[in-house]
Protein backbone atom coordinates (compact mmCIF):
# COMPACT_ATOMS: atom_id res chain seq x y z
CA UNK A 1 0.00 0.00 0.00
CA UNK A 2 2.83 2.34 0.89
CA UNK A 3 4.47 1.63 -2.48
CA UNK A 4 1.18 2.48 -4.21
CA UNK A 5 0.93 5.79 -2.33
CA UNK A 6 4.55 6.57 -3.10
CA UNK A 7 3.90 5.88 -6.78
CA UNK A 8 0.89 8.20 -6.76
CA UNK A 9 2.84 10.98 -5.09
CA UNK A 10 5.68 10.51 -7.57
CA UNK A 11 3.24 10.72 -10.46
CA UNK A 12 1.67 13.87 -8.99
CA UNK A 13 5.10 15.44 -8.49
CA UNK A 14 6.11 14.62 -12.06
CA UNK A 15 2.84 16.11 -13.38
CA UNK A 16 3.33 19.30 -11.35
CA UNK A 17 6.89 19.62 -12.66
CA UNK A 18 5.76 19.21 -16.27
CA UNK A 19 2.87 21.66 -15.89
CA UNK A 20 4.98 24.34 -14.19
CA UNK A 21 6.40 25.25 -17.60
CA UNK A 22 3.12 27.03 -18.37
CA UNK A 23 3.77 29.51 -15.57
CA UNK A 24 7.31 30.26 -16.80
CA UNK A 25 6.08 31.71 -20.10
CA UNK A 26 7.08 35.35 -19.26
CA UNK A 27 10.75 34.34 -19.23
CA UNK A 28 10.43 33.03 -22.78
CA UNK A 29 8.54 36.14 -23.89
CA UNK A 30 11.30 38.39 -22.54
CA UNK A 31 14.05 36.29 -24.15
CA UNK A 32 12.35 36.60 -27.55
CA UNK A 33 12.32 40.41 -27.48
CA UNK A 34 14.56 41.92 -30.17
CA UNK A 35 15.85 45.46 -30.37
CA UNK A 36 14.29 46.01 -33.80
CA UNK A 37 10.86 45.06 -32.41
CA UNK A 38 10.73 47.81 -29.78
CA UNK A 39 9.75 50.72 -32.02
CA UNK A 40 6.95 48.97 -34.00
CA UNK A 41 5.61 47.39 -30.80
CA UNK A 42 5.58 50.79 -29.09
CA UNK A 43 3.62 52.38 -31.94
CA UNK A 44 1.19 49.44 -32.05
CA UNK A 45 0.73 49.66 -28.27
CA UNK A 46 -0.09 53.36 -28.43
CA UNK A 47 -2.60 52.75 -31.22
CA UNK A 48 -4.34 49.95 -29.29
CA UNK A 49 -4.40 52.13 -26.16
CA UNK A 50 -6.30 54.82 -28.07
CA UNK A 51 -8.83 52.23 -29.25
CA UNK A 52 -9.27 50.49 -25.90
CA UNK A 53 -10.03 53.64 -23.91
CA UNK A 54 -13.59 54.22 -25.20
CA UNK A 55 -14.19 50.49 -25.67
CA UNK A 56 -13.35 49.57 -22.07
CA UNK A 57 -15.73 52.21 -20.73
CA UNK A 58 -18.50 51.19 -23.14
CA UNK A 59 -18.17 47.47 -22.39
CA UNK A 60 -18.24 48.09 -18.64
CA UNK A 61 -21.48 50.02 -19.12
CA UNK A 62 -22.90 47.08 -21.09
CA UNK A 63 -22.26 44.90 -18.02
CA UNK A 64 -23.81 47.64 -15.81
CA UNK A 65 -20.46 48.18 -14.07
CA UNK A 66 -18.64 51.46 -13.27
CA UNK A 67 -16.41 52.77 -16.11
CA UNK A 68 -13.21 52.38 -14.07
CA UNK A 69 -13.88 48.64 -13.78
CA UNK A 70 -13.61 48.40 -17.57
CA UNK A 71 -10.33 50.34 -17.56
CA UNK A 72 -8.87 48.17 -14.77
CA UNK A 73 -9.82 45.02 -16.70
CA UNK A 74 -8.34 46.36 -19.94
CA UNK A 75 -4.98 47.19 -18.35
CA UNK A 76 -4.59 44.02 -16.29
CA UNK A 77 -5.99 41.68 -18.92
CA UNK A 78 -3.62 42.95 -21.62
CA UNK A 79 -0.53 42.71 -19.40
CA UNK A 80 -1.15 39.30 -17.83
CA UNK A 81 -2.47 37.56 -20.96
CA UNK A 82 0.33 39.13 -23.01
CA UNK A 83 2.97 37.64 -20.69
CA UNK A 84 1.40 34.23 -20.06
CA UNK A 85 -0.53 33.67 -23.29
CA UNK A 86 0.64 31.97 -26.46
CA UNK A 87 -0.30 34.47 -29.19
CA UNK A 88 1.97 37.46 -29.84
CA UNK A 89 -0.86 39.62 -31.17
CA UNK A 90 -3.97 38.71 -29.15
CA UNK A 91 -5.16 41.65 -27.04
CA UNK A 92 -7.15 40.65 -23.96
CA UNK A 93 -9.60 42.82 -22.05
CA UNK A 94 -13.33 43.63 -21.87
CA UNK A 95 -15.37 42.53 -24.89
CA UNK A 96 -18.99 43.03 -25.89
CA UNK A 97 -19.98 39.34 -25.82
CA UNK A 98 -18.39 38.65 -22.44
CA UNK A 99 -19.91 41.82 -20.98
CA UNK A 100 -23.36 40.68 -22.08
CA UNK A 101 -22.84 37.21 -20.59
CA UNK A 102 -21.62 38.72 -17.32
CA UNK A 103 -24.67 40.97 -17.12
CA UNK A 104 -27.11 38.15 -17.86
CA UNK A 105 -25.53 36.02 -15.15
CA UNK A 106 -25.19 38.71 -12.49
CA UNK A 107 -28.78 39.93 -12.86
CA UNK A 108 -29.86 36.75 -11.06
CA UNK A 109 -27.58 37.53 -8.10
CA UNK A 110 -27.89 41.23 -7.32
CA UNK A 111 -29.38 44.45 -8.76
CA UNK A 112 -27.04 46.51 -11.00
CA UNK A 113 -25.30 49.33 -9.17
CA UNK A 114 -25.35 47.58 -5.80
CA UNK A 115 -22.15 46.64 -3.90
CA UNK A 116 -23.15 42.97 -4.19
CA UNK A 117 -23.28 43.30 -7.98
CA UNK A 118 -19.70 44.59 -8.10
CA UNK A 119 -18.48 41.89 -5.71
CA UNK A 120 -20.23 39.20 -7.77
CA UNK A 121 -18.48 40.47 -10.93
CA UNK A 122 -15.09 40.08 -9.24
CA UNK A 123 -15.99 36.61 -7.98
CA UNK A 124 -17.09 35.55 -11.44
CA UNK A 125 -13.80 36.68 -13.00
CA UNK A 126 -11.81 34.69 -10.44
CA UNK A 127 -13.91 31.54 -10.93
CA UNK A 128 -13.63 31.92 -14.72
CA UNK A 129 -9.86 32.22 -14.32
CA UNK A 130 -9.61 29.11 -12.16
CA UNK A 131 -11.67 27.09 -14.65
CA UNK A 132 -9.54 28.20 -17.59
CA UNK A 133 -6.23 27.57 -15.82
CA UNK A 134 -7.34 24.07 -14.81
CA UNK A 135 -8.44 23.33 -18.38
CA UNK A 136 -5.02 24.40 -19.61
CA UNK A 137 -3.16 22.30 -17.03
CA UNK A 138 -5.32 19.28 -17.88
CA UNK A 139 -4.34 19.70 -21.55
CA UNK A 140 -7.91 20.36 -22.69
CA UNK A 141 -6.90 23.01 -25.23
CA UNK A 142 -7.44 20.51 -28.03
CA UNK A 143 -11.20 20.81 -27.45
CA UNK A 144 -11.12 24.26 -29.05
CA UNK A 145 -10.24 22.63 -32.38
CA UNK A 146 -13.70 21.04 -32.50
CA UNK A 147 -15.56 24.36 -32.36
CA UNK A 148 -16.40 25.57 -35.86
CA UNK A 149 -15.93 29.16 -36.94
CA UNK A 150 -19.62 29.35 -37.86
CA UNK A 151 -20.55 28.75 -34.21
CA UNK A 152 -18.30 31.58 -33.08
CA UNK A 153 -19.67 33.91 -35.78
CA UNK A 154 -23.25 32.98 -34.89
CA UNK A 155 -22.71 33.62 -31.20
CA UNK A 156 -20.97 36.94 -31.85
CA UNK A 157 -23.73 38.09 -34.20
CA UNK A 158 -26.43 37.13 -31.70
CA UNK A 159 -24.61 38.89 -28.88
CA UNK A 160 -24.29 41.97 -31.07
CA UNK A 161 -28.05 42.10 -31.62
CA UNK A 162 -28.77 41.75 -27.90
CA UNK A 163 -26.20 44.41 -27.02
CA UNK A 164 -27.61 46.85 -29.58
CA UNK A 165 -31.14 46.64 -28.23
CA UNK A 166 -30.01 46.62 -24.59
CA UNK A 167 -28.07 49.84 -25.14
CA UNK A 168 -31.01 51.62 -26.77
CA UNK A 169 -32.20 52.67 -23.31
CA UNK A 170 -28.96 54.61 -22.82
CA UNK A 171 -29.25 56.24 -26.24
CA UNK A 172 -32.84 57.27 -25.53
CA UNK A 173 -32.08 57.86 -21.82
CA UNK A 174 -34.92 55.65 -20.65
CA UNK A 175 -35.18 54.56 -17.04
CA UNK A 176 -35.67 50.79 -16.82
CA UNK A 177 -33.41 47.96 -15.73
CA UNK A 178 -31.43 45.70 -18.07
CA UNK A 179 -32.96 42.45 -19.30
CA UNK A 180 -30.98 39.46 -20.59
CA UNK A 181 -33.99 38.46 -22.75
CA UNK A 182 -34.49 40.28 -26.06
CA UNK A 183 -38.29 40.12 -25.78
CA UNK A 184 -38.32 41.84 -22.39
CA UNK A 185 -35.97 44.53 -23.65
CA UNK A 186 -38.15 45.28 -26.68
CA UNK A 187 -41.24 45.37 -24.48
CA UNK A 188 -39.62 47.88 -22.11
CA UNK A 189 -38.43 50.04 -25.01
CA UNK A 190 -41.95 50.24 -26.42
CA UNK A 191 -43.58 50.95 -23.06
CA UNK A 192 -41.11 53.75 -22.22
CA UNK A 193 -40.69 55.22 -25.73
CA UNK A 194 -42.67 58.35 -24.85
CA UNK A 195 -40.08 59.16 -22.15
CA UNK A 196 -37.27 59.58 -24.71
CA UNK A 197 -34.88 62.44 -23.90
CA UNK A 198 -34.45 64.10 -27.29
CA UNK A 199 -31.27 65.97 -26.40
CA UNK A 200 -29.54 62.76 -25.34
CA UNK A 201 -30.75 61.04 -28.51
CA UNK A 202 -29.41 63.86 -30.70
CA UNK A 203 -26.05 63.76 -28.94
CA UNK A 204 -25.78 59.99 -29.36
CA UNK A 205 -26.77 60.07 -33.03
CA UNK A 206 -24.27 62.86 -33.63
CA UNK A 207 -21.45 60.80 -32.09
CA UNK A 208 -22.42 57.80 -34.23
CA UNK A 209 -22.50 60.01 -37.33
CA UNK A 210 -18.96 61.23 -36.64
CA UNK A 211 -17.74 57.66 -36.22
CA UNK A 212 -19.36 56.50 -39.46
CA UNK A 213 -17.97 59.41 -41.50
CA UNK A 214 -14.44 59.00 -40.12
CA UNK A 215 -14.45 55.24 -40.73
CA UNK A 216 -15.46 55.87 -44.35
CA UNK A 217 -13.12 58.73 -45.23
CA UNK A 218 -10.28 58.40 -42.68
CA UNK A 219 -10.22 54.72 -41.65
CA UNK A 220 -6.78 55.06 -40.05
CA UNK A 221 -8.06 57.60 -37.52
CA UNK A 222 -9.37 56.49 -34.07
CA UNK A 223 -13.03 57.08 -34.93
CA UNK A 224 -14.49 55.91 -31.60
CA UNK A 225 -12.17 58.13 -29.58
CA UNK A 226 -12.82 61.18 -31.77
CA UNK A 227 -16.56 60.66 -31.54
CA UNK A 228 -16.40 60.34 -27.76
CA UNK A 229 -14.20 63.44 -27.37
CA UNK A 230 -16.46 65.48 -29.66
CA UNK A 231 -19.59 64.49 -27.73
CA UNK A 232 -17.87 65.25 -24.41
CA UNK A 233 -16.74 68.66 -25.70
CA UNK A 234 -20.25 69.60 -26.82
CA UNK A 235 -21.66 68.46 -23.48
CA UNK A 236 -19.12 70.54 -21.56
CA UNK A 237 -19.33 73.68 -23.69
CA UNK A 238 -23.13 73.86 -23.65
CA UNK A 239 -23.56 72.43 -20.11
CA UNK A 240 -25.82 69.68 -21.39
CA UNK A 241 -25.49 67.80 -18.10
CA UNK A 242 -27.63 70.56 -16.57
CA UNK A 243 -30.29 69.90 -19.21
CA UNK A 244 -30.75 66.21 -18.45
CA UNK A 245 -27.85 64.55 -20.29
CA UNK A 246 -26.28 61.93 -18.04
CA UNK A 247 -22.47 62.03 -17.76
CA UNK A 248 -19.98 59.54 -16.33
CA UNK A 249 -18.55 62.02 -13.85
CA UNK A 250 -15.12 61.77 -12.27
CA UNK A 251 -13.29 58.46 -12.74
CA UNK A 252 -10.80 57.35 -10.02
CA UNK A 253 -7.23 58.15 -11.05
CA UNK A 254 -5.55 55.51 -8.89
CA UNK A 255 -4.07 52.21 -10.03
CA UNK A 256 -6.40 49.18 -9.84
CA UNK A 257 -7.04 48.62 -6.11
CA UNK A 258 -7.25 45.18 -4.52
CA UNK A 259 -10.92 44.19 -4.52
CA UNK A 260 -12.66 43.82 -1.17
CA UNK A 261 -14.05 40.31 -1.76
CA UNK A 262 -15.61 38.43 1.18
CA UNK A 263 -13.84 35.17 0.41
CA UNK A 264 -16.02 33.16 2.82
CA UNK A 265 -19.35 34.14 1.26
CA UNK A 266 -20.10 30.62 0.01
CA UNK A 267 -23.66 31.48 -1.06
CA UNK A 268 -22.27 34.01 -3.53
CA UNK A 269 -19.50 31.66 -4.64
CA UNK A 270 -21.86 28.75 -5.38
CA UNK A 271 -24.27 31.03 -7.22
CA UNK A 272 -21.63 31.74 -9.89
CA UNK A 273 -20.44 28.41 -11.40
CA UNK A 274 -23.12 28.00 -14.16
CA UNK A 275 -22.62 31.52 -15.51
CA UNK A 276 -18.87 31.37 -14.94
CA UNK A 277 -18.60 28.14 -16.92
CA UNK A 278 -20.37 29.75 -19.88
CA UNK A 279 -18.10 32.81 -19.73
CA UNK A 280 -15.01 30.61 -19.45
CA UNK A 281 -16.00 28.48 -22.45
CA UNK A 282 -17.17 31.27 -24.75
CA UNK A 283 -14.28 33.55 -23.79
CA UNK A 284 -11.75 30.84 -24.43
CA UNK A 285 -13.21 29.82 -27.80
CA UNK A 286 -13.39 33.44 -28.95
CA UNK A 287 -9.82 34.17 -27.85
CA UNK A 288 -8.38 31.12 -29.58
CA UNK A 289 -10.36 31.77 -32.76
CA UNK A 290 -8.98 35.31 -32.95
CA UNK A 291 -5.45 34.11 -32.24
CA UNK A 292 -5.72 31.44 -34.94
CA UNK A 293 -7.02 33.89 -37.55
CA UNK A 294 -4.01 36.17 -37.00
CA UNK A 295 -1.57 33.25 -36.79
CA UNK A 296 -2.60 32.16 -40.30
CA UNK A 297 -1.20 35.51 -41.52
CA UNK A 298 1.93 35.62 -39.36
CA UNK A 299 2.82 31.93 -39.39
CA UNK A 300 3.11 31.78 -35.60
CA UNK A 301 2.63 28.38 -33.98
CA UNK A 302 0.15 28.54 -31.11
CA UNK A 303 -0.10 26.47 -27.93
CA UNK A 304 -3.79 26.25 -27.02
CA UNK A 305 -3.05 24.97 -23.51
CA UNK A 306 -0.71 27.89 -22.85
CA UNK A 307 -3.40 30.26 -24.07
CA UNK A 308 -5.86 28.65 -21.65
CA UNK A 309 -3.49 29.37 -18.79
CA UNK A 310 -2.84 32.94 -19.97
CA UNK A 311 -6.53 33.76 -20.29
CA UNK A 312 -7.23 32.15 -16.92
CA UNK A 313 -4.55 34.12 -15.10
CA UNK A 314 -5.76 37.34 -16.76
CA UNK A 315 -9.30 36.71 -15.48
CA UNK A 316 -8.17 35.82 -11.97
CA UNK A 317 -5.92 38.87 -11.63
CA UNK A 318 -8.65 41.11 -13.06
CA UNK A 319 -11.12 39.82 -10.48
CA UNK A 320 -8.75 40.34 -7.57
CA UNK A 321 -7.97 43.90 -8.67
CA UNK A 322 -11.48 45.36 -9.05
CA UNK A 323 -12.03 44.21 -12.64
CA UNK A 324 -14.36 41.72 -14.29
CA UNK A 325 -14.16 38.86 -16.77
CA UNK A 326 -12.03 39.41 -19.90
CA UNK A 327 -11.34 37.68 -23.20
CA UNK A 328 -9.56 38.23 -26.49
CA UNK A 329 -10.77 41.18 -28.57
CA UNK A 330 -10.92 40.77 -32.34
CA UNK A 331 -10.94 44.53 -33.01
CA UNK A 332 -7.98 45.39 -30.81
CA UNK A 333 -6.01 42.30 -31.84
CA UNK A 334 -6.36 43.19 -35.51
CA UNK A 335 -5.41 46.80 -34.74
CA UNK A 336 -2.33 45.50 -32.96
CA UNK A 337 -1.38 43.33 -35.95
CA UNK A 338 -2.14 45.87 -38.71
CA UNK A 339 -0.30 48.61 -36.78
CA UNK A 340 2.92 46.64 -37.03
CA UNK A 341 2.98 44.92 -33.65
CA UNK A 342 5.41 42.03 -33.58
Amino acid sequence: MSEEKASRWEGLRRWATEESVYFLRPAQVIREIRREDVRPDLMAGLTVAVVVLPQAIAYAMIAELPPQVGLYSAVLGAIVAGLWGSSRHLNTGPTNAISLLVLASLLTVAPPGSPQFLVAAGYMAIIVGVIQVLMGLLRMGVLVNFVSDSVVVGFTAGAGVLISFNQMRHLLRLDFRSHPELGETLKSLILHADETHLLSLALGLGAMGIIIVIKKYRPAWPAALIGMVAAAAVTGIFNLDERGVKVLGAIPRSLPPLADLPLLDFDLIWARPPGALAVAAIGRVAAMSIARSIATQTGQRLDSNQEFVGQGLANAVSGFFSGYAVSGSFTRSMVNHTSGGR
